[in-house]
């Protein structure tokens, strides 16, 4: 094994010397987290120690985290065994398990275990503390907690370390404290965020309150009473329930107001099917937008197409109309959402509101506009959030139903022009 002497920066020392049972490294991006937790990591690890690790999903830990961990490892000349397809690295008789915050149940069992480093830990659900405690211990185990994250609004770590600043040892650090850094590439990231809070929280790893700017709706940008209109047209977006006990959603609007929201919990495909012609025809909506995740959403997609209504099948991760701009269809629609309100569009729904407060955005590192996970949201508030997302996909509807129709047979003809290509190719 070869000595390495690591020149670290001053937070990243003070996490690596930290003797706080939980310590919270709470940092702006790029202020070097994944290269401490990984030096952590193997420090560790070349004790002797076994090391949980854990990400927000399996494919970051593979892609962020454990890439970095095997450069240390190789820096340092230690051969290891990896195994990929059960994320462990072992040496000698230590081992580091590998898990993600998708599916944090799959460490329970784990014992022995004398650190847990959690990156991106903002993202964590929270239920962590509780599922790593009782894998931190065996004889002679002292178990440690390290968490490194840039914030996140709204994240139920942000309310943990105001209600328990005794409990958790906080290290502070701006994107600027990595002096590797340069101010162009600062500049580059502050270009692509939306506004002040936000280089706040992304370049400062300032801690938001709830009713930030990162919301992507405050609760300052609602408007305080209906606006008087003579507005006819009306759309409609449907969020039907998945495999779990979320709610049936179907929400009718015009530009101004919710007309009409019906929370529907138990339904089957004909049903929900006869509810939404109904209610398209009372309101004469010009158009309906639903999402189609789930196999009884396609099956009540295809039945009012059928039967010739102005329907169009949206996938919440389906490609954004301004991909150059938003990661997804789901962004998107939730800022053209919070433009709608911010514009006059009434909301007198205190449900709507929070699942709205809790829902952030943020910049990727493709440099695109990203709302937090659904299941983020469920976490914090307890439910899914299923008026929003109707309320979205309504929005959705009424900004871009005169536009689907080209965007379809655009997408059909890519579609077949590639099976062409393929064709010809082989023939």
């Amino acid at each position: 094994m070869e000595e390495i002497k690591y020149r670290l920066f001053p937070h990243q020392l003070k996490l690596m010397n930290s003797k706080s049972p939980i310590t919270y490294m709470v940092c702006g991006r790029a202020a070097g987290k994944s290269y401490a937790a990984s030096l952590l990591v193997v420090k560790n690890f070349l004790e002797g120690k076994n090391v949980i690790a854990l990400a927000q999903s399996r494919q970051s830990l593979k892609d962020v985290l454990f890439t970095e961990i095997m450069e240390r490892l190789n820096e340092m000349g230690v051969e290891v065994h990896y195994n990929q397809q059960s994320m462990r690295i072992s040496y000698g008789n230590a081992i580091i398990y590998g898990g993600s915050y998708e599916s944090l149940e799959a460490i329970r069992g784990l014992t022995r275990i004398s650190l847990a480093v959690c990156d991106e830990a903002a993202l964590s659900p929270p239920k962590l503390f509780a599922t790593l405690s009782p894998c931190l211990r065996g004889e002679g185990i002292k178990g440690y907690i390290r968490l490194m994250s840039t914030p996140r609004k709204g994240s139920w770590l942000n309310l943990y370390c105001k209600e328990h600043p005794d409990l958790i040892e906080l290290i502070h650090a701006t994107t600027r404290d990595n002096t590797l850094i340069t101010e162009d590439q600062i500049k580059l990231m502050t270009s692509s965020i939306v506004n002040a809070d936000l280089i706040e929280q992304e370049l400062e790893g300032v801690m938001l309150d709830i009713d930030s700017d990162s919301s992507i709706v405050k609760l300052s940008d609602y408007p305080k009473a209906k606006q008087d209109y003579n507005e006819a047209n009306c759309y409609i977006g449907v969020d039907l329930a998945g495999l779990g006990c979320d709610y049936n959603v179907i929400t009718v609007l015009n530009k101004y107001e919710i007309l009409r929201q019906e929370l529907i919990e138990v339904a089957n495909t004909f049903q929900l099917t006869n509810i939404i012609e109904e209610l398209s025809e009372l309101y004469k909506a010009k158009g309906i937008f639903i999402d189609v995740t789930g196999s009884t959403s396609c099956g009540v997609y295809d039945m009012l197409k059928a039967k010739n209504h102005n329907i169009t099948a949206i996938n919440f991760a389906q490609t954004a109309y301004d991909k150059e701009r938003y990661c997804n269809a789901r962004c998107e629609m939730y800022v053209e959402l919070s433009n709608a309100i911010k514009g006059g569009l009434f909301i007198d729904d205190s449900d709507i509101k929070t699942q709205l407060s809790f829902t952030t955005i943020f910049v990727n590192n493709s440099g695109k506009f990203q709302l937090c996970k659904k299941e983020e949201i469920k976490e914090l508030i307890g439910h899914s959030p299923d008026k929003a997302d109707s309320l979205a996909l309504a929005v959705y509807c009424m900004n871009h139903i005169d536009q689907t129709t080209v965007y379809e047979t655009k997408k059909a003809k890519e579609i077949s022009s590639r099976y062409l290509a393929y064709f010809a190719r082989y023939n």
